[in-house]
Order: C-alpha cells, then structure tokens, then sequence
C-alpha cells in the first residue's frame, strides 16, 4: 500500500468520524456528566469500531451483508437501543434537578452504550465492508494492508474522541454556574437527536 492510498484513506475516515452521529451524541453527554465517563463511552465507541474492522477483515460482513434477516434484526435492535439512550436523556432533561455524574451512570454505564450503540449500527459495518476494500492493494500483503487500515480507524477515532471530550470538558467547565441548565439542553438536544437516527435507520 502506497502512502497516498493510506492518506487518501485517513481523509475520508476523517469526514466520516468527524461529522456528528449517534456516537458523537453519546460521548458529548457522558463528557458533560464527566471527563471519566466520557472516556469510558469513548472506549466503548471504539472498541466496536475495532470489532466492526476486525469483522470486515475476516469476512463477517460481507457474510452479514449477505443475509438481509440478520440485517434487519440488527437494525431493529439498533433503533431499540438508540430510542432507549434518547428516552434516558431526554428524561434527564426533563429533571427540575440536574442529577450529579453519580446520580446519572453506573462506571460501566457509559462503555456500554458506547460499544453497543456502536455495535448495533449495521451502517456502520456495511461502511467498513464497503469502504476498507477499496483501499487495499490485491496481492499477498492483503493481511496486513486491513490491518493497517484497522489500526489506523481504531486510532484516529481514539484521537478524535479525546478532542471532543477535551472540548466537552473545557466548556462545560467554563460554564459550571450554568452547568444544570447547560445538561439539560445539550441532554434535550441529544435525546431528540438519538429519537430522530433511531427513526432513519428503521426507515433505511
């Protein structure tokens, strides 16, 4: 693999993590509950991105891609578990108290909706099976070109999440006299934000 496909690679990841989805919503209303947690959700993002290449290298997506029963089951819980994360935060929003990090999440909490809001996207294991091997040379180094690619998602997403929970952090310190109604707007926001994805993907 020449250095300009793999740049040419790291440009389009790059649009694609940077531009705000579910997991980006998730990991801004952990970072505002927490710097702690938002890690841990971050953790939990890309841990399933690295599932979801490791899945493309071996060919279970395309296996997946391939049997539309398991797609769709796969969507449905999808949309299932990002209507409960919009219901969860729109409720906090609702809170006349805003609940302390300790109030809101367990420490496992916010891994586990990272990882599984990750894992049940079937976008986005249809992204990397679609994605990965346009940017693979065919010839006997096709092993270890995925990998790079692998390892260079599971870091630039590493990299990107840390900005955003850095970001997170600094503002939502910056505004700690306003902090309770600065959550429950960026919770109100995101659970309609969660609701509305959950809606497109039962739709796609």
């Amino acid at each position: 693999m020449t250095v300009e496909r793999w740049i040419a690679f790291l440009g389009v990841l790059l649009v694609v993590l940077c531009t705000p989805g579910p997991d980006f919503a998730v990991v801004l209303r952990h970072t505002l509950a927490g710097a702690r947690a938002g890690l841990r959700a971050a953790a939990g993002v890309v841990s399933g991105l690295a599932a979801h290449t490791a899945a493309a290298a071996l060919g279970l997506s395309a296996l997946l891609a391939a049997r539309p029963e398991v797609l769709t089951a796969i969507r449905v819980a999808g949309a299932a578990y990002l209507v409960w994360l919009g219901v969860q935060a729109l409720r906090a929003a609702l809170l006349v108290r805003a609940p302390d990090a300790a109030d809101v999440v367990g420490p496992a909490r916010p891994y586990r909706d990272g990882l599984a809001g990750n894992l049940l996207n079937p976008k986005a294991l249809l992204f990397f099976l679609g994605l990965i091997p346009q940017f693979v040379v065919p010839g006997p180094a096709v092993t270890g070109q995925i990998l790079l690619l692998a390892g260079t998602t599971v870091m630039a997403a590493a990299v990107w999440f840390a900005v955003v929970i850095t970001l997170g952090t600094a503002v939502a310190g910056r505004a700690a006299p306003r902090r309770a109604g600065a959550r429950r707007a960026v919770d109100g926001i995101t659970g309609a934000a969660l609701v509305a994805v959950a809606v497109g993907v039962l739709r796609s």
